[in-house]
């Protein structure tokens, strides 16, 4: 690999350090949602979004409380994807190759886990609420549709990583065959 290719050391130094911040957030977060319960607050927050005289109805049977947590689970740990994408940018970065496979691979990933992130943080709240009224009876069964600017935005800067890592293949490309001119 040419030097030129190379990140500069302080850039790779960077790279290090944020990855390991990354790392440290990753443990945080998952040690997070089992000290402090945080399957309850997201079930909490859906709870509330019910109108009154539909909560009353609401009747919780054991395979209703698995899914409900299965769906809280998975709106949470949507978010650590993100962090191990960035984790894993940051570790191919450290090693300063910027034109490589293992480049390319992580930042679409990156792209990927954040628009997959949005997208379940958009369709999450409908699904929690009608896990919570799907067997209550005529009348006072709920669904929720709401779309917000920041889960817009997620999806859109999901799909600008995405281009970018297509561009970066094609930056790849061109390194590789300007290397077999040399």
């Amino acid at each position: 690999m040419n030097t030129p290719t190379l990140l500069p050391d302080r850039t790779r130094l960077v790279c290090r350090v944020l990855k390991w911040l990354a790392l440290l957030i990753l443990v945080l977060m998952v040690a997070a949602y089992f000290l402090m319960d945080a399957s309850s607050s997201i079930l909490d927050s859906a709870w509330e979004g019910l109108q009154p005289h539909v909560r009353e109805d609401v009747s919780y049977s054991g395979g209703k409380k698995l899914l409900l947590h299965v769906l809280a689970a998975i709106g949470y740990f949507s978010l650590t994807l993100i962090v191990i994408g960035a984790a894993r940018v940051f570790s191919v970065f450290q090693k300063g190759v910027v034109f490589a496979p293992a480049a390319v691979r992580a930042v679409r990933f990156l792209g990927l886990d954040i628009f997959l992130f949005a997208a379940v943080q958009l369709i999450l709240p409908t699904l929690m609420v009608l896990g919570l009224t799907y067997d209550n009876g005529p009348g006072n069964r709920a669904l929720t549709l709401g779309i917000n600017s920041n889960t817009v935005i997620l999806l859109m800067i999901g799909a600008v990583i995405l281009v970018i890592g297509q561009i970066l293949t094609q930056a790849t490309d061109i390194a590789h065959e300007n290397e077999q001119f040399i």
